[in-house]
């Protein structure tokens, strides 16, 4: 049988429900969601977890870092209700919807659509917008063409956005993402990030598992690092990372012509009366740039840049 990855927790506090909390932002921040106070996990002997002290604010993204094995996943499973403390005390101000993706998603034998169809159905979607919003999904993830493969048959990468897919269905109080990029490529996970910051900005509570430091550095107010089983602030590299490189050749000589491979993957390409301007994503610039010198081209200049308007 499928999993259910969806988890609605009772009232356990006084506050007031998120649907009738002010939308203002600092207010929102201060908004106190869930706490975990002096929360231990042990399994058997091995203690993974202690002396956890944490506090969740409402559309807070949260990251958690560690070596593999350091709790992460514990600690995830804990905050949305899926495995119990050992000891100490979670409290939550009202009733949160959870959307949790794992690392390990399991092999089924149903069909990727079939999967998502049925728990889009459990969380109450009408069925013509679960295929509206699943046509939406699987091209973002470059997903068509495995939509009627059965999932036991799919990779890890294509399971686990399977799961993402699964997760951005319906819109969360709270996303838990385990290691939510491994396996991923390279544009499955800019449409990911992109994806998940839109969330944050409709006030989405994230909490997040990972090792890339490009997902904690872009997605996350604050990280916290678990470090023999506790949790120690870990500093965010908030510096810009350019999504776009702008390269500027020399105007050649006659007779010399750009690549055709070049002229396919710039993004723009102009000539002006001193050079050629080369609009292209950062992970093929140097390729451009190696191409371009090896066809007697020489590179004047370059600057990157986060996002790219025509």
């Amino acid at each position: 049988m499928p999993i259910i990855r969806r988890v609605v927790l009772p009232n356990y506090g006084h506050g007031s429900t998120l649907g009738n909390l002010t939308r203002n932002w600092r207010r929102m921040m201060d908004e106190k969601i869930i706490s975990l106070s002096n929360v231990a996990k042990s399994f058997g002997r091995n203690q993974v977890l202690d002396d956890i002290n944490l506090t969740i604010h409402k559309g807070q993204s949260i990251a958690l870092v560690g070596n593999n094995g350091s709790g992460k996943s514990t600690l995830l499973k804990i905050i949305c209700g899926l495995a119990n403390a050992t000891s100490g005390k979670v409290t939550y101000s009202g009733k949160l919807k959870f959307n949790y993706v794992p690392e390990h998603f399991p092999k089924m034998g149903i069909t990727a659509k079939q999967y998502l169809m049925h728990m889009g159905l459990i969380e109450g979607i009408a069925a013509d917008r679960i295929n509206e919003k699943l046509q939406e999904l699987l091209q973002t993830f470059f997903m068509e063409h495995m939509a009627d493969t059965q999932m036991k048959n799919l990779s890890k990468g294509s399971l686990q956005k399977v799961a993402v897919i699964q997760a951005l269905l319906s819109r969360p109080d709270v996303l838990l993402l385990d290691e939510p990029l491994s396996g991923q490529d390279l544009q499955s996970q800019r449409r990911f990030i992109h994806l998940v910051k839109e969330l944050i900005l409709q006030e989405v509570t994230v909490i997040m598992s990972c090792h890339e430091m490009l997902l904690v550095n872009q997605l996350s107010d604050v990280a916290y690092e678990i470090k023999s089983q506790k949790l120690e602030p870990f500093a965010i590299d908030k510096t810009p990372k350019w999504d776009w490189d702008i390269l500027y050749f020399e105007k050649p000589v006659e007779g010399t012509s750009i690549h055709p491979g070049i002229t396919g993957r710039a993004h723009k390409l102009d000539y002006t009366e001193d050079d050629i301007r080369i609009v292209v994503s950062r992970e093929d610039s140097n390729k451009i740039i190696l191409q371009m010198i090896q066809d007697g081209f020489n590179l004047r200049a370059m600057k990157g840049i986060d996002e790219w308007e025509n």
